[in-house]
């Protein structure tokens, strides 16, 4: 008679290292706060480094991700310290806000390549922030959603989200969408071709 004994890796959840990078102000830490810490800050404090430990259980297959979140530093004084926090990525959100369209200028002129230059292999998201923003009539020329998507399918970022961390809308889709795409990523030194990525699913 046989004896079935469940494999204890069955019951570990999955660990996977998400790493936030866009320009200095464009509302990152305010994201992980809201969804790691469930309040959203009201002062601006700009981020030099920071890491946050968080699970996620996907609903449709209960299976469990631990991620490591990291929060960088956009400007560029901290370019160097913020590229050590780049190695063993399995998913980069690249972040801009609504009511910058430099932000969003510089996704794939300095973020992108900047990323790609150290962890070829990671998965990109491109997240939208702020975008309660575009509801505030005092923002002139808000980024719409077309030109956004328009942007995620130039650089063939597998997921486009927006979210507003001050109404915490979107957010915990947000990290639930980049534990699925970060789920099948392998850490490898293997050539990896960008094109490959695939077509960019974009999520409201």
């Amino acid at each position: 008679m046989g004896i079935c004994i469940p494999r204890r890796s069955q019951h570990l959840p999955a660990r996977r290292k998400l790493v936030l990078v866009g320009d200095g102000g464009c509302g990152k830490t305010s994201l992980l706060n809201v969804f790691t810490r469930g309040y959203f800050p009201q002062a601006y404090e700009p981020t030099v480094f920071e890491n946050y430990v968080h699970d996620v259980t996907l609903e449709d297959t209960m299976q469990t991700v631990e991620l490591s979140l990291w929060d960088t530093a956009g400007q560029e004084g901290f370019d160097r310290l913020r590229a050590l926090s780049y190695q063993d990525t399995h998913a980069f959100l690249l972040c801009f806000s609504v009511d910058d369209r430099d932000s969003l200028d510089n996704i794939p002129h300095r973020w992108l390549e900047e990323v790609m230059e150290h962890s070829p292999q990671a998965k990109i998201i491109l997240v939208a922030l702020k975008c309660d923003l575009r509801d505030n009539s005092r923002i002139q020329d808000p980024i719409l959603y077309e030109e956004g998507l328009a942007v995620a399918r130039s650089i063939h970022a597998v997921r486009y989200l927006e979210c507003s961390a001050k109404h915490n809308r979107g957010v915990r889709e947000c990290f639930d969408q980049a534990a699925r795409v970060a789920l099948p990523v392998r850490i490898g030194r293997g050539r990896f071709d960008r094109r490959t990525r695939g077509s960019v699913c974009n999520i409201l």
